[in-house]
């Protein structure tokens, strides 16, 4: 795994949006735009897992003081079910932990029902709901569900 670049931007878009295919019963267009990749990137940081003649995996981070916001999972559909998912969050943890992380925050679609049991294996847990950002793009009802994982054992807090 690797920090990526500029360059990898077209390669994230793509993988990302295939990724999230999944949710066009209930999220209408494209997960993310170059430009929107781009600006993240300011504030944040991609991972990428190379493979092949393109990218297999990619996640976004973004410190927030202690903690630090953990999105945009995205694993290409051929190389989902091997663990890479897994593999991504647990690494990016360790680097937020490295780089003075106490929690790791994500976002779940409340509809994607079978990413809750993934993210629980993985230690995280539910606390809070917020509304969808972009509304006009919504399908069907829904919201995000906050989940949060704490980085370090408690009486390091």
């Amino acid at each position: 795994m690797r920090r990526a670049t500029e360059s990898d931007i077209p390669e994230i878009v793509r993988i990302t949006n295939l990724a999230y295919a999944v949710e066009a019963f209930c999220i209408r267009g494209q997960r993310i735009r170059p430009e929107e990749v781009a600006a993240l990137m300011e504030t944040g940081r991609f991972l990428v897992e190379p493979g092949g003649s393109g990218l297999r995996a990619s996640v976004f981070l973004r410190p927030e003081g202690i903690r630090w916001y953990l999105g945009l999972l995205a694993v290409a559909p051929d190389c989902q079910g091997r663990g890479l998912g897994r593999k991504m969050v647990e690494e990016a943890g360790e680097l937020c932990r490295a780089e003075g992380g106490r929690f790791l925050d994500i976002t779940v679609v409340s509809l994607r029902k079978e990413l809750f049991p993934f993210y629980e294996g993985l230690g995280f847990h539910a606390h809070d709901v917020m509304p969808f950002r972009e509304p006009e793009k919504l399908l069907l009802p829904l919201h995000l569900v906050k989940c949060t994982k704490a980085l370090v054992p408690a009486e390091e807090l």
